[in-house]
């Protein structure tokens, strides 16, 4: 995947999303992975990459 194809699906995600502030985000890490999260950590969320 290029970088910027990655940058345009997280604008249209968050535009989706209604465009909620930063302080709506949040991060879990585990030793299974990483994930930022919309709401609460049982929302909508995305993989990091390790």
């Amino acid at each position: 995947m290029k970088l910027w194809d990655g940058v345009e699906r997280a604008v249209s995600a968050w535009q989706a999303a209604g465009r909620p502030h930063r302080s709506g985000f949040g991060l879990t890490v585990t030793r299974q992975g990483q994930k930022v999260w919309l709401g609460n950590p049982n929302g909508p969320s995305w993989n990091l990459p390790a």
